[in-house]
């Protein structure tokens, strides 16, 4: 994985605070070349400290007699060679620069970052993250077929034998099946609905992980469950909702419309909840065992969220209804 210092643009120019503008607008012309970043300037005092930033525009409207330190900007967004990669992104991104400054702890200019640099990251990253997910780890596009396969095989095995667990849960309620048949109807949309918050949850806690590693595990799981709570209690309404007027408009002769819905609306919020919990919480378990949390993001999750939902949908239909 490539390091923030590795991809930094060296050809910047600076100025000093105590410099009159016509006399920096000469080294601007002086200095740059064709691949010199001139859009913002930077501007250092004695210590080589970066103290302010200005366009070149500003420069080129000044007028002397007028030092640097009048016109540029002294509140400015910048980031630390030591931040993430992550965090880099996000700056520019959030404050929708074309580059952005990046310094030392000692507040020293090292380098700057630009938009399209962070765009080629952000491909990259997503792309390594997609690999991660696919279990394709490592992939190489010129390798042999056989060699491809062998990655994969394993992967697609250890799956093959996971998806027989949902087989052994459904069997396992199969008598509550046969007997409420609706309830087949609405098993699609629970697991569709608790894999989708445990991804919003798995996506933040990645990123959480990326952006501050020594972050406060309590205070961030708290959070994660509030929020998860909030739209969980927010999705399981418009859940029985739908099932109720679903069953009363496509299902009229059937009975039980209204028990039906029920169950659907509580699975979906305990559902969620869970979902949202071991969003968070499984990336942090694997970080803790010193594994790669991306991985979280793959199947595993995703037969996780659906035993756990399968089991409270049929075993609340059970106790319900049978």
């Amino acid at each position: 994985m490539k390091l923030l210092k590795d991809v930094l643009d060296k050809n910047y120019l600076t100025l000093e605070a105590n410099m009159d503008v016509k006399e920096a607008m000469k080294r601007v012309v002086n200095v740059s070349n064709d691949d010199t970043l001139i859009d913002e300037l930077y501007v250092l005092d004695t210590k080589k400290k970066l103290i302010g930033v200005l366009t070149l525009k500003e420069l080129i409207i000044a007028r002397t007699p007028m030092t640097i330190d009048k016109i540029m900007n002294s509140k400015f967004h910048f980031v630390y060679d030591s931040d993430s990669i992550a965090k880099a992104i996000d700056t520019v991104q959030n404050y929708d620069q074309d580059m952005i400054p990046v310094v030392s702890k000692s507040h020293q200019m090292v380098g700057v970052l630009t938009a399209s640099e962070a765009l080629d990251l952000l491909a990259d990253e997503t792309l390594e993250d997609f690999h991660k997910m696919a279990s394709l780890s490592e992939y190489d596009v010129h390798s042999k077929p056989f060699t491809r396969s062998k990655k994969r095989l394993p992967w697609l095995i250890i799956l093959l034998v996971l998806s027989l667990i949902t087989a052994t849960i459904l069997s396992i309620f199969e008598t509550t099946i046969q007997t409420v048949i609706l309830l087949v109807l609405f098993q699609p949309m629970i697991l569709d609905a608790a894999g989708n918050i445990s991804t919003q949850s798995l996506a933040k806690t990645i990123l959480h992980i990326n952006e501050d590693p020594n972050h406060d595990v309590t205070s961030f799981l708290k959070k994660e469950l509030l929020i998860g709570c909030i739209n969980s209690f927010f999705v399981s309404m418009i859940g029985f909702s739908f099932s109720l007027g679903f069953l009363f408009i496509f299902q009229p002769n059937e009975g039980q419309h209204l028990m039906v819905s029920i169950i659907v609306g509580l699975t979906l919020l305990l559902a969620l909840l869970v979902g949202s919990l071991t969003g968070a919480f499984v990336p942090l378990l694997l970080r803790k065992l010193h594994v790669d949390p991306s991985v979280a993001s793959g199947p595993f999750m995703t037969t996780l969220n659906d035993v756990i939902s399968l089991v409270i949908y049929f075993t609340l239909a059970t106790i319900l209804l049978i």
